[in-house]
């Protein structure tokens, strides 16, 4: 049995505990709500609205999932706006509650590249295949990692970066026609028009493959068929170039006019 005393500290104890769930509680609710209004606004692309709903979360905020999902959705907000650094500064925060989560090293990732500064992006996509080789992490590290070596001029270390998307994922059009543009860039012809035909298998629709490969096609040809009054139209390239242009390519337009303005 407890005496008066004990009595009146374990209800003192009760009260406080009681007052601070509840304050909790409130909290929690008040972040929760910031957060849902955060989602809308960033849906609606109301970046500014956005971020300031999701500073009201992380202030609010009590759990350390809730807090990680708020400096990640922050982070958005910021890059909506064109705020790397500040983006960058909320993923960190988000690795630091949670370091084994491979998305936010992605996302993290597409801030720096967002900033253009590549080496700290392949830092981060290199963590990412480290913590995730085969899931949905490693398709965007391989698919960023491979864009990023295009842009830097490096095509040649791109594609079996492209490769290993591939593998994970046979029936990305996308990651053949990056591949594909790759390969042309090293003047490999044959190799591009193969990645652009499956491109092209996998997207009927697809636009720039069309355009890509019709150019390719134009490149293997001897320049005899490709120079001289007497060129009418070369009927398989154009074929594609017209493609193209059909579905809004209006880069084609030259190609046409040099090789096409015959075609029937």
């Amino acid at each position: 049995m407890f005496s008066d005393k004990k009595r009146i500290d374990m209800k003192t104890k009760l009260i406080f505990l009681f007052l601070l769930f509840t304050s909790m509680l409130y909290g929690q609710q008040e972040a929760q709500q910031a957060f849902s209004e955060g989602v809308k606004q960033l849906q609606s692309k109301n970046f500014v609205e956005a971020e300031k709903s999701f500073t009201i979360a992380i202030e609010k905020g009590i759990s350390e999932n809730g807090l990680k999902m708020s400096y990640i959705y922050k982070g958005f907000a910021l890059n909506g706006q064109g705020k790397y650094s500040e983006s960058i500064t909320c993923f960190d925060k988000a690795i630091v509650i949670d370091s084994l989560d491979p998305a936010t090293f992605t996302d993290r990732a597409l801030a720096y590249s967002y900033k253009k500064d590549y080496t700290n992006a392949i830092k981060d996509f290199e963590h990412v295949l480290a913590l995730d080789s085969t899931g949905g992490q490693a398709e965007a590290a391989y698919f960023y990692l491979g864009k990023i070596k295009m842009l830097t001029y490096e095509n040649e270390a791109a594609i079996p970066l492209f490769d290993k998307l591939l593998k994970l994922v046979p029936t990305d059009a996308e990651a053949y026609f990056l591949r594909g543009t790759a390969k042309s860039n090293m003047m490999d012809s044959d190799g591009a028009i193969t990645d652009f035909d499956k491109a092209i298998e996998l997207r009927p629709n697809y636009m720039e493959a069309y355009a890509n490969r019709g150019v390719q096609k134009i490149n293997k040809l001897p320049v005899d068929q490709k120079i001289g009054k007497k060129i009418k139209c070369i009927k398989d390239p154009c074929s594609d170039l017209l493609k193209a242009k059909e579905l809004g390519d209006t880069s084609v337009e030259d190609m046409l006019f040099l090789y096409c303005k015959k075609c029937k």
